[in-house]
């Protein structure tokens, strides 16, 4: 009888546990989804002569800090950022967003992103570009121009393309480009070439397809 007992009480506890964690992960999503705090912090960041702005690590489940991301940064809107000039002095410029990228920054178990805002002043500057890569399906350049993704074999013949409107990208160990047919590539990142994954992030989609 008293190991029956204690049997119901060891279930029992469970049990509390078991309810306990739902309820403090059901109160957790809401405030989640009812925050009107920013959790992550921003900052100005340039590549070549472009700036933009990256938000720190977001959990990729809590859609409500993408979503303040997005009201603080409206697509259309302007802002004021501190730049370097043509004279190499330090002025106030007005931007305005063109665009949002969303890029996978942290691994399993549990995936991680980052919000990152561009603007108009540098939409569409940096094509033609050509990067040096080593991938699959013996692909040896990545061409990106304002129509899209083109890679290439050592003889200069292209062996997979996407259109940016239909580009998924997976920025994890390594770089998975996606077609949206189901044609992928994959390749490392580039040694010296840190633009090449910035670009994606900037004109593509992310489709978290790494873990």
């Amino acid at each position: 009888m008293d190991d029956d007992l204690g049997i119901l009480i060891f279930l029992g506890a469970g049990v509390l546990v078991l309810i306990g964690i739902v309820f403090f992960g059901v109160l957790s999503s809401r405030r989640k989804k009812a925050a009107t705090q920013r959790t992550f912090t921003v900052r100005q960041q340039i590549i070549g002569e472009q700036p933009f702005l990256a938000s720190s690590d977001l959990d990729a489940s809590d859609r409500r800090q993408e979503e303040l991301f997005r009201e603080t940064y409206p697509i259309g809107g302007s802002l004021v950022l501190n730049l370097v000039d043509a004279e190499g002095a330090w002025a106030e410029h007005e931007v305005h967003v063109s665009r949002i990228g969303r890029s996978l920054r942290a691994g399993w178990p549990q995936a991680r992103i980052g919000l990152t805002a561009y603007f108009r002043e540098w939409e569409n500057t940096e094509f033609p570009a050509v990067f040096p890569v080593k991938g699959t399906d013996r692909i040896t350049t990545v061409e990106l121009d304002e129509g899209g993704v083109t890679a290439s074999d050592d003889r200069n013949a292209v062996v997979w393309s996407a259109q940016w409107s239909a580009l998924l990208f997976s920025n994890g160990s390594d770089i998975v480009l996606g077609d949206g047919t189901g044609k992928t590539i994959r390749f490392d990142h580039p040694d010296g070439h840190p633009a090449l994954e910035e670009l994606l992030i900037k004109y593509g989609t992310l489709k978290q397809t790494h873990f």
